[in-house]
């Protein structure tokens, strides 16, 4: 069982702490990897996930990149955690989201045009001003996103 259906078997849909990993992979021309999600419809976020019990952030980060786009990764830098953020699923469950923001790299060359499995339906990479038009899944992965490209990443989110 994995860690949120365990959890979840305890407190039902209470409020509770949820720790994620989320990495940033930028392409050559400064554009940064997205999926199109298939839990929340029209949605786009960074990839990344909730972390297993005993998994340390970097190895969630590592699994949830690879299960959602198929890329191998390596984290090279850690830009910022954000820890004041509610989220409410479309199940009904309810959570206080601490968010682990990593710039990582590929490990070995990739193909994403053909990427999707159950939980991404497309990946694509996006400009700024492209992601500015999409509607991304939480203001959590909108500050993140705006920090990035600003290049300033400010404590206490």
């Amino acid at each position: 069982m994995d860690y949120i259906s365990f959890i979840r078997s305890k407190v039902g849909q209470d409020k509770i702490f949820l720790n994620f990993s989320v990495g940033i992979l930028a392409d050559d021309e400064g554009r940064i990897l997205c999926q199109k999600r298939s839990d929340v419809i029209g949605t786009w976020s960074l990839l990344g996930g909730c972390w297993e019990l005993g998994e340390s952030s970097v190895d969630a980060l590592k699994r949830e990149f690879m299960e959602e786009s198929g890329i191998e990764i390596e984290p090279i830098k850690l830009l910022n955690v954000y820890t004041n953020y509610e989220e409410h699923y479309p199940n009904g469950d309810v959570a206080q989201t601490v968010g682990f923001l990593y710039q990582v790299r590929a490990v070995k060359a990739f193909d994403i045009e053909d990427f999707s499995n159950d939980e991404t339906l497309e990946l694509a990479f996006f400009s700024q001003e492209e992601l500015e038009q999409l509607e991304i899944i939480s203001p959590q992965q909108k500050l993140m996103i705006e920090e990035y490209f600003a290049q300033g990443f400010e404590m206490g989110h």
